[in-house]
């Protein structure tokens, strides 16, 4: 297994800067999508993968969400990033003579004040910030600009035509670090579950129901459709406290009766928020 860690984009993304974060010293590699990143941890062809799942601002990442309910992989880890945006154009480049700007969805929602003073120019969603920072530096257009880091100005040789323009200065990304293992790395006290209930009158309630008298402290749950049946959903629920793998398993035991599928997905230490 090579010691690399995988994460979603190209040199100045945001998701490079947590990898080396995250891992400092080792190799970080990108790929162009969410999944092929994913996909190399389980293929074996990087130890880890790092992903964003959440903005304190635009909400879940959902794509992240729906490969951890589709691949073998499990959360070993997780780190909170502040994410300053910046819109970058080639020298020369105005912003009064932009025509499009391209930017990955979540990077655009979390513009989205700003963009809104640029009437008439076209918003273009992207695979990944930094990608849209090396394509506008590649065409060489001063009438496109892209929204990346400042890393990814320096990266691809693109000025900076306005700083900071994310809607608040609070802007903080979750990134979850996953592997095709099972590990726990330091002492657990946050734990992933994903689950698909039963298709039955109050079946998510019971099941809320059954977390809570196990002693599980829930602080997040989202739901997300599942592509092979059409307005059918599994969940993934976040849990805080004093947490350890026997404990939990207990917990999804007792939670079986009310659930067609229920998988922990890690229990891990929790990430220092800013």
């Amino acid at each position: 297994m090579r010691e690399v860690i995988a994460y979603p984009g190209t040199e100045g993304s945001f998701s490079c800067g947590a990898a080396q974060t995250a891992f400092p010293g080792r190799p970080c590699e990108g790929y162009p999508t969410f999944e092929e990143a994913a996909r190399a941890a389980v293929e074996g062809r990087a130890a880890y993968a790092l992903l964003p799942v959440e903005n304190s601002y635009a909400g879940a990442v959902l794509t992240t969400y729906s490969l951890l309910e589709k691949l073998p992989l499990f959360i070993v880890g997780e780190l909170y990033r502040p994410v300053r945006h910046q819109l970058l154009g080639v020298p020369g480049a105005s912003l009064e003579g932009l025509k499009e700007i391209s930017s990955h969805p979540q990077a655009i929602a979390q513009c989205g004040d700003f963009l809104a003073t640029l009437p008439g120019v076209r918003i273009l969603p992207s695979a990944n910030t930094a990608l849209s920072a090396r394509e506008v530096a590649e065409a060489g257009d001063p009438t496109r600009a892209a929204i990346a880091s400042r890393e990814a100005a320096v990266a691809f040789g693109l000025v900076i035509l306005r700083e900071d323009i994310q809607t608040t200065q609070n802007n903080t990304t979750r990134f979850l670090v996953v592997s095709p293992r099972f590990e726990t790395q330091g002492a657990p006290g946050k734990a992933t579950v994903v689950f698909r209930v039963n298709n039955e009158v109050g079946a998510l309630a019971r099941l809320l129901t059954s977390f809570a008298a196990s002693g599980l402290n829930m602080t997040r749950i989202e739901s997300r459709p599942l592509p092979e049946t059409p307005f059918y959903y599994f969940f993934i629920a976040d849990f805080e406290g004093e947490l350890d793998r026997e404990g939990l398993q207990r917990a999804m035991d007792a939670a079986a009766p009310h659930v067609r599928e229920i998988k922990l997905l890690g229990a891990y230490p929790r990430g220092v928020k800013p």
